[in-house]
């Protein structure tokens, strides 16, 4: 090789990588990110801090949602979030704070399970590049598993990704098996709020996680959803809900004022222990959806749908807080 052409070989070669720059798309539109260059994630969306500790990343600024917990992070996550020695700044209330985001300079906004609208993600695209929910899915009716395909893309971690996957199905098929009569039950989880009983569609986490174990919501939940995530009836329509199983997520109050409805009582589902009462920490984890709440739900899950399942009311499915 000729002596000049070998020095430009040498020169090309000693050059500085280039950004290997992804599009990610998203029910908001396309992003393009760098996952080599993301260095400070902040997510203001409601759980997207249990997925980036599960990925093994730190952000810099979460999202609180409920609960009042260090950090934000539920007892399902604390172990994860120690393991990476995230100590983020949580910004307070239900919506979106874009001078908080800004404040907290990220070189990437995770926004895939939050309250935002086109203009607040025009906002916060002026800061950093922003993943919102994935594209394929109903907004607020996203997989966990595809949620965090799409949040591993963004950040490199897509090995990662499919690790956790891999683990939180072996331990679901290894539930089903054990547990052959939950397939084909019919079954919900249910909220109760002002007197009425709030119903949720199949698409809902909770419900998929159900489905999972073979639990079926019933077809006529998404009709009476319509284009919402739930519905609302009175409780003269506890037949809606008299199922195999149902999986309340209520505080103990409110679990009393159900139990002294006489239109309760006079379901096949109260009069044989069918239901499933739980705990606040199992409520909070069933509203996280998240791969790390859904992992520490499993084992306690499957035993309260074992005990509710066999229609034996002296058979405790509740869970102590």
């Amino acid at each position: 090789m000729p002596r000049a052409l070998l020095l430009a070989a040498f020169a090309v070669l000693a050059q500085p990588a280039l950004a290997k720059e992804i599009t990610l798309h998203h029910a908001f539109g396309e992003t393009r990110v760098d996952p080599d260059k993301v260095k400070r994630i902040v997510s203001v969306g409601y759980h997207e801090q249990d997925y980036l500790y599960a990925l093994g990343i730190a952000p810099v600024g979460v999202h609180d949602w409920f609960g009042e917990h260090p950090f934000a992070t539920g007892p399902w996550a604390e172990e994860a979030r120690q393991a990476v020695g995230a100590t983020p700044d949580v910004q307070k209330g239900f919506e979106i704070d874009v001078e908080w985001a800004w404040g907290m300079e990220p070189d990437l906004i995770l926004a895939t399970y939050a309250p935002m609208d086109p203009q607040t993600y025009a906002q916060l695209s002026e800061i950093a590049p922003v993943v919102g929910p994935p594209a394929e899915f109903p907004l607020w009716g996203a997989p966990w598993d595809a949620e965090l395909r799409l949040i591993a893309q963004a950040t490199g971690r897509e090995a990662k990704a499919e690790e956790v996957i891999d683990r939180i199905g072996a331990k679901i098929d290894a539930a089903v098996t054990a547990h052959p009569q939950f397939r084909g039950l019919s079954g919900t989880a249910a909220y109760f709020n002002n007197g009425q009983i709030v119903g949720y569609r199949s698409l809902d986490g909770a419900n998929r996680l159900l489905t999972s174990f073979g639990v079926r919501t019933p077809p006529e939940f998404d009709k009476l959803v319509g284009d919402t995530d739930r519905f609302q009836v009175s409780p003269e329509r506890f037949d809606l809900f008299d199922l195999d199983v149902i999986l309340w997520l209520v505080e103990a109050p409110t679990r009393q004022a159900i139990e002294a409805l006489p239109a309760w009582r006079n379901t096949r589902a109260a009069r044989e222990g069918r239901a499933i009462w739980a705990s606040p920490d199992m409520m909070g984890a069933m509203a996280f959806q998240s791969p790390l709440s859904i992992e520490w739900a499993l084992e306690p899950l499957t035993r309260l749908l074992a005990a509710a399942s066999d229609g034996d009311p002296a058979t405790p499915a509740e869970q102590t807080p």
